[in-house]
């Protein structure tokens, strides 16, 4: 074998171990991006005040207890859109106002999730179908 021939083995050689060599740092770099990632979000997410505002730790929470453990679905409007019970079936002027409200801008209420949970056992797609039965009294 010639000189050439040796030093294009060596330089064929040497492009492998650097191609080695460069996916072992890509995948180390791209570890610790992930495992970083990893740490910032579970931080953020057991931490909310973490995001840089100031905030009075003796106000009270305007959280419900339990709300953040219940599952919201999106929103979804129904075609044809569901039709809300009369407001003048209820004595309770809130609830009245409540279904009056709904009977009167239904567009609004069909894009908003609803928060109480009525999904899993009233199969309610949106806030809207808790004013088709007596589920929005409450």
């Amino acid at each position: 074998m010639s000189k050439t021939g040796r030093a294009k083995g060596k330089s064929s050689q040497r492009k492998k171990k650097a191609g080695v060599w460069q996916l072992l740092l890509a995948i180390v770099v791209v570890a610790g991006l992930a495992s970083s990632w990893i740490l910032v979000s579970r931080e953020s997410s057991s931490n909310p005040s973490a995001g840089g505002d100031a905030t009075d730790d003796n106000a009270p929470s305007t959280v419900t207890p339990g709300l953040e453990n219940r599952m919201v679905l999106p929103a979804k409007p129904q075609t044809p859109r569901p039709v809300t019970l009369s407001p003048a079936a209820f004595d309770d002027p809130e609830v009245k106002a409540s279904y009056q409200a709904a009977k009167d801008t239904p567009e609004a209420l069909e894009n908003v999730a609803c928060y109480c949970g009525c999904f899993g056992n009233s199969g309610h797609r949106n806030n809207l179908d808790c004013y088709k039965d007596n589920h929005g009294v409450t």
